[in-house]
């Protein structure tokens, strides 16, 4: 099920599967949005929760397919399954998002993006989606807002699932597990493979009168993901608990190199592990300290061996404590980076210490949330954000709400040390310094028993926009602002969820107006599903405008839409036969020029689950 909280200000919105305002929605607890657990009816941000049976309900599919069906974000992709991914929230770059895997940061220092393609959807428990700035709590990156991902977890008595699923493109998945808890261990383990021929990721140089594969090597370009979880935590009284948890995913993705007819591929490695240890000192203070690691390796052999890795290491301690009006957050954390590369970058290494404090409550009609981060970087010095954000509930179903918050981009690894190669000088400049932005945000919610309405404006300026000069270094050249309007309306009614969203934004370069790459002006989607006891059928439609691949809005990419169906039914007990179709007019379009998209594809699995 998706569940959208816009109960407050913070954030803008748009269109989520299944919302829905019932009471026991209400009481789902959120950690994304405060760093802290809380009911979603307390919440003063813009998330979209997917849980596990939305992931299921998604087929043998991708992390970024089902994240392009989110509100305020759109996904390109170069070519299907494994290949590249941008995401663009809320307008912001592909950069601007930080993405968590408990809790963990996990992604690319050199290209300073996040790693999605490489996470299998198998392993996944729940996905949380926090649109707007969030740097007053998670630091650097999170200009657009945070992608976090838990991973699979057990509880009550063991219980083996698995599932076996194919598809068009010659797709195969398969994945087993086992979770549950004995005495004070609670334990999940699983593993899944996830193997696609694929299709020529060139699109066709007629269609779309492209130049970029001009000799396009013709086969289809697969991809294989082996995973494997694991989680464990042991309770050791009440209150007081230790656990470990792994993720780790090892991938081949072939790819067809511009102009040169050969068998590219890239092999990729992504692995996030860490302990924690939770202590409730009383009854007003919780004690949390975590440590994390992630790895991200990506090495491309086109025909010669390039390698680019980045490997995170992270100590936090967490105090939240439970004041007599609202609850007070402390942290400190301390972030260490490496990059190992084939490339020579003269600094392999950074180190990021900071100090997080926040402080959120509801009293009456009255709800706020505040948050002050100081991140001190070893390359470019100390750097302070912060947000504040208030929602007055007005009328027993009308909420208005506005926020106010600063976020921030550290500059990459390239940008900063990326070296030359002759006859191009090095990209590379020391002295960059972060991207930084200011956002302002109104809004109004509605909710009336099965139905809820959201009306979200919010106004973005980015500075210090780090891009490549005519010199062909990168520089703080930039300005942007990125104005929009999102609108969503939820329906729940007996077997009936329907849902619809539509956002409207300007996301354009101040120094010449000119849209931003690769950014549409417009996105809307709607989902319908009608699901009685033993069975369940419905569509989802994805709009999409006209937007442009380059920074002076040339090779323009016309706007299209994507209709998907789907459907499941329960054959005995604990078992569910599920189908699905995607993209099912078979919808020819571009999100990255030159770069094919999957048609029509089918898909049909086999899924076991104890109820």
């Amino acid at each position: 099920m998706y569940k959208r909280f816009t109960l407050a200000a913070c954030a803008a919105s748009c269109l989520s599967p299944g919302v829905s305002l019932a009471a026991d929605q209400l009481a789902a607890v959120v950690v994304t949005a405060t760093r802290q657990a809380t009911r979603a009816n307390e919440l003063i941000a813009d998330v979209t929760v997917i849980e596990r049976e939305a992931i299921e309900q998604a087929g043998p599919t991708t992390l970024p397919e089902l994240l392009s069906r989110q509100p305020g974000l759109h996904v390109v992709d170069t070519g299907g399954a494994g290949k590249a991914t941008s995401i663009f929230m809320r307008g912001t770059s592909s950069t601007h998002t930080l993405l968590l895997v408990d809790g963990m940061p996990l992604g690319s220092a050199t290209a300073g993006s996040p790693t999605l393609h490489n996470l299998p959807l198998s392993q996944i428990e729940r996905i949380e989606i926090l649109r707007g700035p969030a740097s007053s709590l998670y630091g650097s990156d999170a200009i657009g807002g945070v992608i976090q991902i838990f991973t699979r977890r057990g509880e009550g008595p063991t219980q083996v699932h698995a599932y076996a699923g194919i598809g068009g493109y010659g797709t195969r998945e398969v994945q087993a597990g086992v979770s549950g808890s004995l005495g004070p261990w609670t334990y999940s383990f699983a593993a899944s493979q996830f193997t696609t021929d694929g299709f020529d990721v060139a699109a066709d140089p007629v269609r779309f009168r492209t130049s970029q594969f001009s000799v396009p090597n013709s086969d289809a370009d697969g991809y294989r993901n082996t995973s494997h979880v694991g989680r464990i935590t042991y309770k050791l009284a009440d209150g007081h608990e230790i656990g470990a948890s792994v993720l780790e995913a090892i991938s081949r993705s072939s790819y067809d190199r511009g102009g040169i007819a050969v068998d590219a591929y890239n092999q990729d490695k992504t692995r996030v592990y860490g302990l924690h240890l939770r202590n409730r000192i009383n009854d007003r203070w919780t004690s949390t300290l975590r440590w994390g690691h992630s790895e991200d390796n990506s090495t491309s052999f086109d025909p010669a061996r390039s390698q680019f890795a980045t490997r995170q290491s992270q100590w936090t301690w967490q105090n939240d404590i439970r004041l007599p009006v609202g609850s007070l957050l402390l942290a400190v954390e301390n972030l260490d980076q490496a990059v190992d590369s084939t490339t020579s970058y003269t600094v392999r290494n950074r180190t990021v210490r900071s100090f997080i404090a926040g402080y959120q409550g509801n009293l009456g009609a009255h709800s706020w949330q505040a948050s002050l981060r100081r991140d001190n970087n070893s390359q470019f010095g100390g750097h302070s954000t912060g947000s504040l954000a208030y929602g007055y509930r007005f009328a027993t179903e009308w909420q208005a709400r506005i926020a106010s918050g600063t976020a921030f981009k550290a500059p990459s690894f390239n940008q900063l040390y990326f070296p030359a190669f002759p006859p191009f000088p090095a990209f590379g400049n020391p002295n960059l310094q972060p991207e930084e932005s200011r956002n302002l945000e109104a809004g109004l919610n509605w909710e009336r028993g099965g139905q809820n309405a959201a009306l979200t404006w919010f106004d973005n300026r980015i500075s210090n926009l780090i891009a490549t000069s005519p010199a062909g270094t990168a520089e703080n050249i930039g300005k942007a602002r990125i104005t929009g309007t999102s609108l969503s309306y939820g329906l729940t009614q007996g077997f009936w969820r329907a849902d619809a969203g539509l956002d409207l934004m300007r996301p354009v370069d101040e120094a010449n107006g000119r849209r931003l790459q690769r950014r549409p002006a417009e996105m809307a989607k709607l989902a319908l599903t009608y699901a009685p006891a033993s069975w369940k059928a419905g569509g989802e439609i994805t709009a999409i405008g006209r937007r442009y691949d380059t920074t002076t809005q040339t090779r323009a990419m016309g706007g299209y839409a994507v209709v998907n169906l789907l459907a499941a039914r329960e054959i005995a007990r604990d078992w569910t036969l599920e189908g699905r179709i995607n993209n099912l007019f078979d919808r020819v379009y571009e999100n990255a020029w030159s770069f094919a998209v999957a048609g029509r594809q089918f898909f049909l699995g086999l899924r076991y689950a104890p109820r």
